[in-house]
């Protein structure tokens, strides 16, 4: 039970990590555009996607792949093959690191000409040097996780983010301030990557240094050679960085196809560019929020179910799934239903007009599918199966193609945004199915599908009457930040009655509320006096 409480703690720590970091990056993008201007926007986004990518290709799989292999050792008692894993894993991602730093350092006068603008090159030079020290990051967060130990993670993630967001804002300002271009300006952006990732860094040797718990040597397992560990580190890093490379990969079947078949169905060029503005800059951030996080949740249960089929320890690792996608449909649902119900005054505060509301209430229900299938494929990567969730993926990636095809003539930009959910949706049903056909995993319809709709059908209830109540206030006409407060309060109440409704259906117990870190005590004393649990 310890080590359940413990798996779902890290659960919630890394997803309320990774929720919070993406609340950041999304908050700092409208400031930083409002200081530098669309011309030093667009320098800055011309170095960070090239960053972006090469960071993904060289360490995007190499996080969870460590846990992986770290999990596995412990399970064998092995602590010395764990250090061993450390070792070569620093000195492997170190190694590609300064690799990929020479390619983009370097090389930046190539990637600049390559964007079109020679500008761009200050900004990408500054953000070369964070590929020397986020390899490091990744070997740390996969050691920690490995041990099922998810708050250096967690912690590290949010200051990374939070020190980020201060530089990029902070230079903007100083550097515009004191009259520099738009390419210095970029440039001192760019240079977040930078500091965050040392102010990451420098948490991690914290944790490393005088919190990590010392691990006693056990020789009595043989310990894998440095060419045996690598191999194994690059098999199982290899389809998870091809994975992280997918979903890129599905919206750009979007950059190529959207524009191009709305104006074969009669849009103008200024018209469909500006709907696929809405697709990609309104109704996507909005899904992708609520989908970060599952990935947290998918970082948590890979290693904690590695180990358990390690060890076959099935009943375990049979809890361990259940609690996983419990938890992301718990998650993810209200999200979904909620953004569909207040996707006009939500799209209001946020972005002024109501001009993304459809879109955005079409793609609501791929926030589901696009967590779930995260979690599950996590749970079948721990299991050993590391390529069959990105195989899902590029055939989801085949099925956005073909929608796109199919729905965009005769249903616009919502019509992207439905083949965007059924991709989604056939990417969760393969991992489902292969997760009941090799692991002989009950689908458990009751407690992942018709208690979470119960709840959420309670709260979709309640939020629909405030929003009507909205529409009785005057609705768009409120303005911005009266319907910004509305939609906060609407919000709010709506969590409180899920809540509740979860605890009357019985779906969150006394045992459940306890695993809560540090207020589970609390939430289940008062939940006690007033009744809601026994």
């Amino acid at each position: 039970m310890a080590e359940q409480r413990g798996f779902v703690q890290g659960a919630i720590l890394l997803a309320a990590a990774a929720f919070l970091s993406k609340a950041m990056g999304s908050v700092y993008t409208i400031v930083l555009q409002n200081i530098i201007g669309d011309r030093g926007m667009g320098l800055f986004q011309m170095a960070y996607p090239i960053y972006a990518t090469l960071l993904a290709v060289a360490t995007a799989g190499f996080p969870v792949a460590i846990s992986k292999l770290v999990s596995e050792r412990l399970a064998l008692g092995d602590t010395v093959g764990t250090r061993r894993i450390f070792q070569v894993s620093a000195l492997l991602l170190t190694t590609v690191g300064i690799g990929t730093f020479c390619i983009l350092f370097f090389g930046a006068g190539f990637w600049a000409q390559l964007a079109g603008d020679t500008n761009a090159q200050p900004a990408i030079r500054a953000i070369a040097p964070a590929l020397l020290i986020v390899p490091l990051l990744s070997v740390f967060r996969g050691y920690f996780q490995g041990h099922q130990w998810m708050q250096p993670t967690a912690v590290s993630q949010v200051a990374e983010q939070f020190v980020r967001v201060v530089t990029i804002i902070g230079l903007a300002v100083w550097l515009t301030a004191r009259g520099y271009g738009h390419g210095t300006a970029a440039a001192g952006a760019a240079f977040g990557a930078v500091t965050g990732a040392g102010a990451g860094l420098i948490l991690l040797l914290y944790y490393w240094y005088q919190r990590h718990p010392h691990l006693e040597r056990n020789t009595a397992v043989p310990v894998p050679s440095t060419w045996q560990l690598t191999k194994t580190l690059v098999y199982y890093a290899l389809p998870i960085s091809l994975g992280a490379m997918v979903v890129p990969l599905m919206n750009n079947v979007d950059v190529i196809t959207v524009v191009n078949l709305l104006k074969s169905a009669g849009e103008t060029q200024a018209t469909a560019t500006t709907n696929f503005g809405l697709l990609t800059g309104r109704a996507f951030k909005l899904m992708m929020l609520p989908t970060t996080l599952a990935s947290g949740i998918g970082i948590a249960v890979m290693p904690a179910v590695s180990e358990s089929f390690t060890l076959g320890f099935r009943r375990e690792m049979s809890n361990r799934i259940d609690t996983a996608i419990r938890l992301t449909v718990l998650l993810a649902l209200p999200a979904a239903a909620g953004l569909a119900l207040l996707a006009r005054p939500v799209d209001i505060a946020l972005f002024k007009d109501t001009a993304g509301a459809g879109t955005i209430q079409v793609i609501a229900l791929a926030t589901v599918f696009a967590g779930v299938q995260l979690t599950v494929a996590a749970v079948l990567q721990g299991c050993g199966w590391m390529y069959l969730p990105v195989i899902h993926l590029l055939i989801a990636s085949v099925v956005k193609l073909v929608g796109n095809l199919v729905l965009i003539g005769p249903f616009g930009i919502e019509g992207a945004a439905a083949a965007t959910v059924i991709s989604y949706a056939v990417a969760t049903v393969l991992n489902f199915a292969a997760m009941v056909r090799l692991l002989r995993e009950p689908f458990n319809w009751r407690d992942w599908i018709a208690k979470p709709v119960v709840a959420v059908f309670i709260m979709s209830a309640s939020v629909y009457g405030l929003y009507q109540q909205w529409l009785r206030l005057g609705g768009a006409d409120l303005g911005r930040w009266q319907t910004a407060l509305v939609s906060g309060a609407i919000i709010a109440l709506g969590m409180l009655v899920y809540t509740l409704a979860l605890l009357a259906t019985g779906l969150i117990g006394e045992d459940e509320l306890q695993r809560v870190p540090r207020w589970g005590t609390r939430l289940v004393s008062w939940c006690t006096r007033i009744g809601l649990i026994r």
